[in-house]
């Protein structure tokens, strides 16, 4: 029993691995693209990273007050 076990657990792990195997592909390739194109965050010096994060920041504080305003008005009214 242990070897049948052993031999279905084999099988399924390939059946998995050729089924999902352009999946993965698809992946990896993702990963590059986003390493590609984010490559350049790690060139920045520690105070473009701060002046990057004070105005990330400042983007979330009035994206939060929009839509705080925008809640705030009775039935969509503007």
């Amino acid at each position: 029993m242990g070897w049948a076990r052993w031999c279905w657990k084999a099988a399924e792990w390939w059946n998995r691995h050729v089924r999902y195997r352009a999946f993965y592909r698809q992946l990896d390739a993702w990963r590059e693209d986003f390493k590609a194109r984010t490559a350049w965050v790690d060139e920045l010096t520690d105070e473009e990273l701060e002046e990057m994060q004070r105005r990330l920041d400042a983007c979330i504080d009035a994206v939060r007050g929009a839509a705080g305003e925008a809640s705030g008005r009775a039935d969509g009214a503007s």
